[in-house]
């Protein structure tokens, strides 16, 4: 048990605590901070006002008491590994060692804003100046891939304009397109494209001419999508063929949707096509053939009859009439159809 001096009164009503005379400090068991005070107390004559016992005892326990807690943390804690020395001598780094390294990092941002800002007014100035420069202006107007319409009138039908604005011009380039398309019937398709700095290029895709009209002995193209151009000729253009008596537009652009699936051979072997329909069928037209045939047929007709042609034409003794109207039939000409050349098949004829 711990022993605690008694507290007595003086005179001028002061407490001092003292030791018991049975008590006198062990300086074996003195902790050092109790033995200097202790000499201090001796040479000013005085007693100790602390027990050594108690505080010895007392120091002991919360030693056990730390101990203890310390090893109830190390149980729940996870083991760490020791700090090495390098770490903790960073750690006490004095603000001053580290004011350059804090400089060096400030100096950078601010760098790197500064950079950031400056870069956008770069640019923006940049854009500005373009704008106002010609630069910004359609300087020149190209054409490729025209063969029959003159470039020069592929650029007055687009209605594009030089000295104004490229990038509004090119936004609308559907609009042109569509003006070059309307205008000239033999461009199948017109493209604006971007060339240069500040250049268009317009590609062209014309429309084949695959055969021509003769009213009154003066021809006009046909083109492949069964539309006729005014445009006059004097003579027929070797390899296609002639449309005769053809009043109705209508007509010639069914009889073009199946012309233009023919086999090559076969459209290379027809120079004439002659509408010569009958009071029970509109639909009939007269092919005269270069090798001196004549096929009688109906324009929906033409691209399955026709397929049977080579191997009717083979079987005929010499030049007739192959009727496909109702069937297919051969006769020399200035002759009644006496006999049946081919029976009608829906199964194609190998033509080789």
């Amino acid at each position: 048990m711990w022993k605690i001096s008694k507290k007595k009164e003086d005179p001028g009503g002061k407490e001092e605590q003292k030791l018991d005379a049975t008590e006198q400090p062990d300086e074996q068991n003195l902790t050092p901070w109790q033995k200097e005070n202790l000499e201090y107390l001796k040479t000013q004559g005085d007693q100790p006002s602390w027990s050594p016992s108690l505080v010895s005892d007392e120091k002991e326990e919360q030693e056990e008491e730390l101990v203890e807690e310390a090893e109830i943390e190390d149980e729940d804690a996870p083991s760490e590994e020791p700090v090495p020395e390098e770490k903790q001598k960073k750690t006490y780094e004095s603000f001053a060692d580290r004011l350059p390294k804090i400089k060096k990092v400030r100096n950078k941002r601010l760098y790197r804003r500064l950079t950031l800002i400056v870069s956008v007014f770069l640019i923006a100035i940049v854009i500005v100046l373009y704008f106002v420069s010609p630069l910004s202006k359609l300087g020149n107007i190209g054409v490729t891939g025209n063969e029959a319409v003159d470039s020069q009138k592929i650029i007055v039908q687009s209605k594009l304009e030089k000295g104004k604005s490229l990038w509004e011009q090119f936004g609308d380039r559907d609009i042109y397109e569509k003006k070059i398309e309307r205008q000239l019937p033999r461009v199948k398709k017109a493209t604006i494209l971007l060339s240069g700095i500040n250049s268009f290029n317009i590609k062209i895709e014309e429309y084949k001419v695959v055969a021509l009209e003769s009213i009154e002995n003066v021809f006009h193209p046909i083109l492949e999508n069964g539309k006729i151009l005014p445009e006059e000729m004097k003579a027929p253009v070797s390899g296609m063929p002639v449309f005769q008596n053809f009043k109705d537009q209508s007509i010639i652009k069914n009889l073009m949707n199946s012309y233009n699936k023919l086999p090559e051979d076969i459209k290379q072997n027809i120079s004439e096509i002659r509408y010569a329909p009958s009071n029970a069928n509109k639909e009939l037209i007269n092919l005269h053939m270069k090798d001196a045939n004549q096929v009688i047929v109906n324009i929906s007709q033409l691209e399955e009859k026709m397929a049977y042609y080579t191997k009717v034409a083979s079987q005929m003794e010499k030049p007739g009439i192959i009727d496909m109207e109702v069937g297919i039939f051969s006769y020399p000409f200035n002759n009644e159809p006496a006999e049946e050349g081919v029976e009608e098949s829906s199964q194609p004829v190998d033509q080789s």
